[in-house]
């Protein structure tokens, strides 16, 4: 994989299939990104540090957690390449991040400063648009899992889970899908009994 096809593969993800944003863009405006590997089980970002990175997923999977200060771990979210991944929160506040973004396998991306990708690029046509969109699918994926959590049962939420997350069904333990669904391993464990 060559840093320019992947930055290729950023700008088509990130424009959709308007295209609305152009590679010449990021080279005028000097945008650069570093290409990065991350081995299984090392942090992109780690809970109560600074996050100031966007991350582009070209290969791998990454979980987003957070540890009580009980130090019990919950998995608040999955993401698999091709996609972005971050914290907002930390990015456009300047703030430290409230969860940590795991490699649960070995992940390559693409890493830019938030603060300088989003100054530069904000004027360009077409950005603000494609970022919309972005935090549109962000806030509906946000109010699907928070609907699953009031009006779905245990079992409903785990069969959405492999049906929306066919990729995962084989890569993370029961114990990371349990927490992400809100139930323990034990529960998670006759569910899935029982469904056989």
């Amino acid at each position: 994989m060559s840093l320019q096809i992947d930055m290729e593969n950023f700008i088509q993800y990130f424009s959709g299939n308007k295209l609305s944003i152009d590679s010449t863009n990021f080279e005028k405006f000097g945008l650069k990104a570093k290409l990065k590997h991350y081995q299984k089980g090392q942090q992109l970002i780690t809970q109560g540090q600074p996050a100031p990175k966007l991350f582009f997923l070209v290969k791998g999977i990454v979980r987003y957690m957070s540890v009580s200060p009980e130090g019990k771990e919950f998995t608040q979210s999955f993401a698999s390449a091709p996609s972005l991944s971050g914290s907002t929160r930390a990015m456009t506040r300047n703030v430290d991040a409230l969860f940590s973004i795991e490699a649960l396998d070995d992940v390559i991306c693409l890493e830019f400063e938030w603060q300088v990708f989003f100054e530069q690029m904000k004027s360009q046509p077409g950005f603000l648009s494609a970022y919309n969109r972005l935090l549109e699918n962000m806030f509906i994926k946000k109010e699907e899992r928070e609907y699953a959590f009031v009006q779905q049962s245990a079992e409903q939420r785990y069969l959405t889970f492999l049906d929306r997350n066919p990729q995962l069904r084989d890569k993370i333990s029961l114990k990371m899908i349990a927490s992400h669904i809100g139930i323990t391993p034990i529960a998670l464990s006759r569910i899935r009994n029982k469904l056989k």
